[in-house]
């Protein structure tokens, strides 16, 4: 058995019975919906339906059980690792949580990124601790993890990200051409516009072709998520698999947790791709 327990908070889509899971919430027309507990339809639909909805993070007690709970199933050290401070505050309630127990024995690690890169950050933690490393080592593979990665987003206009905050009116200007795809990087923290794409094609051209690029220096790892359309995310896949590249492992992971599907909106894909 490892010595080192894990807890992480609802957006990494984690379904494990491993890891201690700390839910956001979804309110949709001032009704609260813990994230894990409800269909992503019902997002899905308000997006459509163009109801207000917005998100909540944790309370720091929250946190508090998590960690409480990994400690009572005899893990001397916990690591939490949080979706980025970049997209929410919720680092802020685990590291209240930390002052309050007043443990040195947890650490607590923003991952940068979210969803399936976070996700992806957490597994290979997982494994890595499970070869019998030490904390700090594995806090170090994670911070090393953390580099070679970025998730990347398309979506079908910016607006939504703009009412939510989580990117300027002046970054969002890019998109309002008819019929541009905006591709949106996060990487280390920091979103941004990245590049315009004529419709879907474009989308995949632009997503293969960095793919390519990173593959002329190392292995590569894809994973694919979604918002509401699995054929676009099966389609990505197709265009990468047709690349017959060994070295590159290619994954789609499911639908976007319902807070981050949210913040991205309809027609939302996450693509992350990091260095093996």
């Amino acid at each position: 058995m490892r010595k080192i327990g894990f807890v992480v908070d609802s957006t990494f889509g984690y379904e494990g019975n491993d890891v201690s899971i700390v839910p956001l919430k979804v309110i949709v027309n001032d009704k609260e919906y813990i994230e894990g507990s409800f269909d992503n339809e019902i997002v899905v639909k308000a997006l459509h339906d163009k109801e207000h909805v917005k998100t909540s993070q944790p309370a720091p007690n929250m946190f508090v059980e998590a960690f409480e709970k990994q400690f009572e199933l005899g893990y001397e050290h916990v690591i939490c690792l949080t979706i980025s401070s970049g997209l929410s505050g919720t680092i802020n309630g685990a590291n209240v949580a930390k002052d309050v127990l007043e443990n040195d024995n947890i650490t607590i690690i923003d991952t940068k990124t979210a969803s399936v890169g976070s996700e992806y950050i957490l597994e290979e933690a997982i494994k890595y601790a499970e070869l019998g490393k030490s904390p700090q080592e594995v806090i170090d593979y994670i911070n090393e993890l953390i580099v070679k990665g970025s998730i990347i987003f398309s979506v079908n206009d910016l607006l939504t990200l703009v009412k939510n905050g989580r990117l300027s009116r002046l970054k969002a200007i890019v998109g309002s051409v008819l019929r541009v795809k905006p591709i949106l990087r996060f990487k280390e923290g920091f979103l941004n516009v990245e590049s315009k794409v004529r419709g879907l094609l474009g989308v995949f051209k632009y997503i293969s072709d960095q793919v390519t690029e990173m593959l002329t220096k190392d292995e590569v790892v894809v994973r694919i998520t979604y918002v509401d359309s699995f054929e676009y995310a099966k389609n990505m896949e197709k265009t990468l698999l047709a690349l017959n590249n060994p070295k590159l492992s290619v994954k789609i992971k499911g639908i976007l947790s319902p807070v981050i599907s949210a913040h991205v909106g309809l027609g939302g894909m996450g693509i992350y791709l990091a260095y093996k």
